[in-house]
């Protein structure tokens, strides 16, 4: 591993400790992560908190402190404070896809063996043997899908409901790359053949109504459920732009704690023309980040770096993010585009966002009541803007209308707000399930006895997916396929025998676009089965626990430890490790291009056809050139 990835991240750490300076500065109420020892908080305090975690024997908790808790923990020694943070599920990674001469249909009663086994190697690797359970750590899944395995199993919240139900299809998506079964119809995934177990924690309840943020704290719990479930691979399509101390300490300690191989999506912010300029500096995003999560890029049907995919040093692997078919919620119905007619004016489009969960938003012609559209006031559409909240009243007069015109006979809701004077609502803290659209600009109505409003919607068993986040439940699978040839091979055997193996795409080496390159599940078998150690050792770790005689690579230099230690580095300790030489870079074993991949690869008929993407299904922000 490259020394970017030493230590603490060092530079991220800096910004990250930046950032906590100033939000403990400020001094002000909000949700916060807390860590503290037994006996260091008040009851009045700890009232306040849920534990979701632990580091080492501290605890992590999360909570919503007031300015004068905050100010009075900031002055008590020992005691961490981190402003809680957000995340995404890497947005618009699914897009509702209607081919021109062939159907997603088609998969109903027929089989695809998706392009990304036979590029990986993992249709060559042996039918799961062993179970490896996999976390997906996401947005739900449809479990009863007829392509997804029995042994599904998940954790229940009450912010964000049932795991069982898909708040958008992401979650479903990335369990069928995972694990969708060899059964005759729809698409195989990675453990499609043999054991295949699933644990699902759904973090989000609706994609933009009521309870869809995902918050650090959420995370956190969520890693800490799976690992105690039992979960080997946990894997992340989700991804922030914010370092946190408390999640990193979290991941260190059950990656060494419990062995656990965390997988995480590198994020979808990369750009094309700075590839084209060299320049591979894209921001880093978390948990991809972090020393001891697998980050993972994406690759376009030719094999090359996609347009979205990020560039930085923190690039691990790279997995094909282009094109893949997977399972979808098959209760969901993602809004396309919406019209409105007055009389026997000509129709105009709405831009707007989609807010139920789309359950019964199926593709409809209808009148529009009066009753039926509701505006937010200046105040409602401010507050919803800066706190992601709306007031008791407004949700109640919410549901009111709803009743009014379900009343009325009408069959969709508008909501819409003062656009010009307020800026852009993107969400709306309101839970339904009857189709309600958040309308951006709503034309004026003089006269609804005679309005007609037209939703075209998307629905299937099956989507396609483009992003990091498909490309890391591909690297998900494929580890939990390969370990299970034999568990007893630990995390680290695993990550390294897959390192070596990969096709060494882009520069010689690891490369900030590419990482170690596209994995060759096949050939980290073959590596394991010979027994093989990397030329050097892995590089030192500051968060890692080290017992006697175990060697690391630190700047260039191999060290053997004398005692158990943490914390204590190589060169500056030298009671603890012991010098044995240069670092031997000169028998690497990397595959290269000229093995196979993509060079040899067929597409199907529906990878290949050339497509259109007329809705992004993740976002469900369709139509209106939103």
């Amino acid at each position: 591993m490259v020394c970017s990835k030493k230590g603490l991240l060092v530079a991220s750490v800096a910004a990250g400790l930046s950032m906590l300076s100033s939000v403990h500065a400020q001094g002000t109420s909000g949700v916060y992560l807390v860590e503290y020892a037994q006996g260091q908080l008040s009851p009045s305090v700890l009232s306040s908190l849920k534990v979701i975690g632990r580091n080492g024997n501290n605890y992590i908790a999360q909570g919503h402190l007031s300015a004068q808790q905050v100010a009075g923990l900031e002055q008590t020694a020992g005691v961490v404070l981190e402003q809680d943070y957000g995340l995404s599920l890497s947005n618009n990674s699914l897009d509702y896809l209607r081919n021109s001469s062939q159907s997603l249909e088609t998969l109903n009663n027929s089989e695809l063996e998706p392009y990304w086994l036979r590029a990986t190697g993992i249709n060559n690797l042996p039918v799961a043997l062993n179970e490896i359970p996999v976390c997906i750590i996401d947005s739900g899944v449809d479990s009863e899908h007829p392509d997804l395995p029995n042994n599904i199993n998940g954790y229940h919240s009450v912010y964000s409901g049932f795991w069982n139900q898909d708040a958008l299809s992401h979650g479903t998506h990335m369990a069928g790359i995972i694990a969708a079964q060899g059964n005759g119809i729809g698409v195989k995934g990675a453990l499609s053949e043999g054991v295949a177990r699933l644990q699902v924690h759904k973090l989000i309840r609706t994609a933009h109504g009521k309870n869809s943020s995902i918050t650090g704290g959420s995370l956190i719990e969520a890693i800490e459920v799976c690992a105690n479930a039992g979960a080997k691979v946990i894997n992340m399509s989700l991804s922030g732009d914010q370092y946190s101390p408390m999640t990193m300490s979290v991941i260190d300690r059950l990656t060494y704690d419990r062995g656990v191989i965390f997988v995480a999506a590198a994020g979808n912010h990369g750009s094309q023309i700075k590839k084209w300029s060299g320049v591979h500096d894209d921001t880093l995003h978390y948990p991809a980040s972090y020393h001891n999560v697998l980050s993972v890029g994406a690759l376009d049907t030719n094999g090359a770096v996609a347009s979205f995919s990020p560039a930085n040093q923190e690039i691990d692997l790279v997995a094909p993010g282009s094109k893949i078919i997977s399972t979808a919620n098959r209760s969901h119905y993602a809004v396309q585009r919406v019209t409105i007619q007055q009389g026997a004016m000509a129709e105009e489009s709405l831009t707007y966002t989609q807010i139920d969960l789309g359950v019964h938003s199926q593709s409809m012609q209808a009148a529009l009541p009066q009753q039926c559209v509701y505006t937010l006031s200046t105040a409602d559409a401010q507050q919803q803007i800066t706190t992601h909240a709306l007031s008791y009243d407004t949700r109640v007069a919410l549901n009111n209308a709803e009743n009014s015109c379900k009343s009325a006979g009408g069959e969709v809701m508008i909501v819409n707000y003062p656009h010009s004077t307020v800026g852009l609502v993107r969400g709306l803290d309101h839970y339904t399930e009857f189709p309600t659209l958040l309308v951006h600009q709503m034309p004026n109505v003089s006269d609804f006895s005679n309005v007609t409003i037209k939703l075209d919607s998307y629905h299937s068993n099956y989507v396609v997916g483009a992003g990091t986040s498909q490309a890391t439940a591909i690297i998900s699978g494929g580890i939990a396929r390969l370990w299970s040839q034999n568990p007893q091979w630990s995390r680290t055997q695993i990550i390294n025998a897959i390192k070596e193996t990969s096709y060494d795409l882009g520069t010689t080496g690891q490369d900030n676009v590419y990482g170690h390159g596209l994995p060759n599940f096949a050939k980290a078998l073959e590596y394991l089965h010979a027994g093989k150690t990397p030329a050097c050792p892995q590089d030192w770790y500051q968060n890692k626990p080290y017992s006697g005689g175990e060697q690391v690579t630190y700047n260039g230099i191999i060290y053997t430890a004398h005692y158990w230690n943490k914390n204590l580095s190589p060169a500056e300790s030298p009671a603890m490790w012991q010098a044995e030489g240069e670092c031997d870079t000169s028998n690497s074993s990397h595959s290269t291009p000229t093995d196979g991949g993509y060079s040899i690869l067929d597409f199907s008929g529906l990878e290949e056809e050339e497509v259109s993407y007329s809705c992004k299904g993740l976002s469900l922000m369709c139509s209106g050139g939103r």
